[in-house]
């Protein structure tokens, strides 16, 4: 009977050896797949700078619509208060355009200045703090 519990106990040493191997295997194989995923992900700050730029454009065209709308809602809604035509629509409509285009315009003014100050910052020259 001693026998058999010193044979099952090398067993499980055996079975150790071997899923340890096994892991350090996977381990070894799960940091090249890592690596290789971490190469790929080396353009991510083009991507993330593609998707600034499509979420500044979203922005400039959906302040675009949202002036064409609510002017002629407002236009609308006037229009049918006073019974009147289409003459408050047509001038609110006229209103909520030059809103959302004065909204693009200043948002692209935005987004010049912020570019032109980031530029003028890092071509600034360092000032050495020994000389005055």
């Amino acid at each position: 009977m001693a026998k058999s519990v010193k044979a099952r106990g090398a067993n499980r040493t055996r079975s150790r050896v071997t899923e340890t191997g096994a892991r350090h295997e996977r381990l070894a194989d799960f940091e090249t797949r890592l690596g290789r995923a971490r190469g790929r992900a080396g353009n991510a700050p083009e991507a993330q700078a593609r998707g600034s730029a499509m979420g500044t454009a979203f922005r400039i065209s959906s302040e675009l619509v949202v002036g064409l709308l609510v002017g002629g809602l407002i236009g609308w809604q006037l229009d049918k208060w006073f019974e009147s035509s289409p003459v408050f629509l047509l001038v609110f409509f006229i209103l909520g355009a030059a809103a959302g285009i004065w909204n693009v315009i200043r948002t692209a003014l935005a987004m010049q200045s912020d570019r032109v100050d980031a530029q003028a910052a890092s071509n600034k020259p360092e000032r050495d703090p020994s000389k005055k």
